[in-house]
């Protein structure tokens, strides 16, 4: 390893462990963990964004990536996810330790396992192939994490927007009246992005088509929930609702009623928004990979 790559590795392990501690709960007491699946929601996708990784490093990473750089950037990543996934969400609302854990609120962590699983997915693709398809270009660490941080801030301002759009309700849904059905909703969105974004920061970079499809896609997330939300609040008639809370009042618990009903109920048309941004990313990935093909074999 270069000395830059030594003082990378270092940092990147003194970063590791802070963000570990930030986000540590050894110090609560058992009760807050009894009977409350959030925090291992939480953490389950955080094993999946680190066995992402760790399989793409295995298996699809670039062949310099063996022994010792392996660790490298499983380390990396760990400190990356912890950071970015985990930590910064903080700023849209998102607290492991208060709403999760604390809270014992599921929605929430789910929510919230959802970005830490986002950018697990960005970051193993930004480490994805080689970053010179067709010639014999080397790269280094650099590379990747600029492609990641392109990517995840592609996410992060996507998913502004997403809540802009809600009208501030959002995240008081998910947070105060814990509305599963919106933190689905979000939840989708943010995995339907990560998956397109995954493909865009790969390595294997044809050409600009796949940049393209990427702005598409994540206008047509936006696009799709700009339709729904209008579905949700239309007042009277033709399937819309009032929002989350208003049907929560008359002795149900919050968050109970917002997930029942058929199609036409907030919840169903929820689910219904979830399943078209998740057709979005698989029409997308479908599409990329009709172009790898073209591009290669053109």
């Amino acid at each position: 390893m270069a000395e830059s790559e030594v003082f990378v590795f270092v940092m990147s392990v003194f970063f590791a462990l802070m963000w570990m501690g930030v986000n540590s709960t050894s110090g609560l007491h058992g009760l807050y963990f009894r009977g409350n699946p959030a925090p291992g929601v939480v953490r389950g996708g955080m094993l999946l964004s680190m066995a992402w990784i760790w399989y793409v490093l295995l298996f699809h990473a670039d062949p310099s990536v063996t022994a010792i750089y392996v660790l490298f950037y499983l380390v990396m990543g760990y400190g990356v996810v912890k950071l970015f996934g985990q930590t910064i969400p903080s700023v849209f609302g998102l607290r492991f330790r208060v709403d999760v854990v604390e809270r014992r609120n599921l929605p929430a962590g789910v929510l919230l396992a959802a970005f830490i699983l986002a950018t697990g997915l960005i970051f193993g693709g930004s480490l994805w192939g080689d970053a010179d398809p067709v010639g014999d270009d080397e790269g280094g660490w650099w590379i990747p994490v600029s492609f990641f941080l392109l990517g995840w801030g592609c996410l992060a301002v996507a998913f502004r927007i997403f809540l802009r759009r809600e009208g501030g309700r959002f995240m008081r849904r998910v947070r105060q009246e814990r509305s599963m059905a919106d933190a689905r909703a979000g939840a989708l969105f943010l995995a339907a992005a990560a998956v397109t974004l995954t493909d865009a920061v790969s390595g294997d970079f044809w050409g600009w088509q796949h940049g393209l499809t990427t702005f598409g896609v994540l206008a047509g997330l936006l696009i799709t929930q700009e339709f729904f939300r209008s579905r949700i609040q239309e007042p009277g008639g033709g399937g819309g609702l009032a929002l989350a809370g208003a049907g929560a009042g008359a002795g149900a618990p919050a968050g109970d009623g917002v997930d029942g009903g058929g199609a036409g109920s907030q919840g169903g048309l929820r689910r219904m928004e979830g399943a078209v941004y998740m057709a979005l990313a698989l029409g997308a990935w479908v599409l990329n990979r009709f172009l790898d093909l073209a591009l290669r074999n053109g």
